[in-house]
């Protein structure tokens, strides 16, 4: 699986509902993570405390897997490409051409992972429409398509954007149709919208939703007024890898770089070829909130599947949270 990934300028971005492929056994845990203490709720709007029970026993790395050293070092936050602000308001439609000016445009995704609906980001390459990277991104995030095919969108095809409107910290996001899932994919799917113009645009910090120049209908939310991001803990992923990119061919040793939280900031990695375990090591990110960690693995010529996952804090049981298929030459 590629990443969401925030970091380096990572070219990643279920029908809505479509989970993670689970091709092995060792696929995926489908384990939610149960050292949290207070049960986050799903895309809340409400901070999550990210505090975990007991303290972790054991060890990640099964009995005679092979380890590398981890030269580890974190940030407070995901490398970023960033996008100008608006100086003033401006407005961009479904009708926009491409100005020929390609920046790297960061896009969230949705997957099925730890028991409900996770934001992933990719950045992807592309002309920007009307010179807005608001409109570019929100586009790309109803038409394009993740590079992880771990990734979706819950938004139908169907859907375009009919308008894109910037003013101080608000955008405001008409478009065609809205999303016709259940109550935490329809609020996934918002925040998916919200996060993408946000970091697309870093001087918005509120959207408004329109469909068709009105409120959006729904069962379950009121979307009359703008939404903001929800906390970071209940709404992205916990673990997402920048490096290797998914499909990428790298020179050994291998820069591994993450994104993520977990108990005591530790995220274990392990590296498979085929069913085989070829190496296995772990960096340490942060607790109760998110950073950036780096290492290096040393492996031959080959192709190679990437496994990122943090533990519940209490027994060591494992949670795969992300994984990235890619070649060494």
């Amino acid at each position: 699986m590629s990443t969401i990934g925030p970091g380096t300028t990572h070219r990643t971005t279920p029908d809505p509902l479509t989970p993670h492929r689970v091709p092995a056994p060792h696929r995926r845990a489908w384990r939610w993570l149960v050292g949290i203490v207070a049960a986050l709720t799903v895309f809340g709007a409400g901070t999550a405390a990210g505090v975990y029970w007991a303290s972790r026993t054991g060890t990640p790395e099964a009995e005679g897997i092979p380890t590398t050293t981890a030269s580890a070092s974190t940030t407070s936050g995901p490398s970023t490409t960033s996008a100008p602000s608006a100086a003033a308001p401006a407005t961009a439609t479904a009708s926009a051409t491409s100005t020929g000016a390609v920046r790297a445009i960061p896009v969230y995704y949705v997957a099925d992972v730890a028991g409900g609906p996770r934001l992933y980001r990719e950045f992807h390459s592309l002309p920007l429409l009307d010179g807005s990277p608001a409109l570019t991104a929100v586009t790309e995030m109803l038409r394009g398509a993740p590079v992880d095919q771990d990734y979706a969108s819950p938004w139908p095809k169907t859907v375009t954007v009919r308008s894109v409107t910037v003013s101080g910290d608000l955008a405001t996001v008409d478009l065609s149709g809205f999303v016709a899932v259940g109550a935490a994919y329809e609020v996934a799917s918002v925040q998916q919208l919200v996060y993408t113009v946000t970091a697309a645009d870093p001087s918005v910090t509120r959207v408004r939703l329109l469909v068709n120049g009105a409120v959006p209908v729904s069962g379950h939310v009121d979307w009359s007024k703008p939404v903001t991001r929800a906390s970071a803990l209940d709404t992205q992923a916990f673990v997402w890898i920048l490096a290797p990119e998914q499909g990428a061919t790298v020179a050994s040793p291998v820069t591994v770089s993450v994104y993520g939280t977990g108990w005591e900031g530790n995220v274990p990695l392990t590296v498979y070829q085929g069913q085989r375990v070829v190496a296995s090591t772990h960096v340490t990110t942060m607790m109760g909130g998110f950073a950036e960690a780096h290492t290096t693995i040393q492996l031959p010529p080959g192709t190679y599947e990437l496994r990122a996952y943090t533990d519940n804090g209490r027994d060591s049981t494992l949670q795969l949270w992300d994984t990235k298929t890619f070649s060494v030459r």
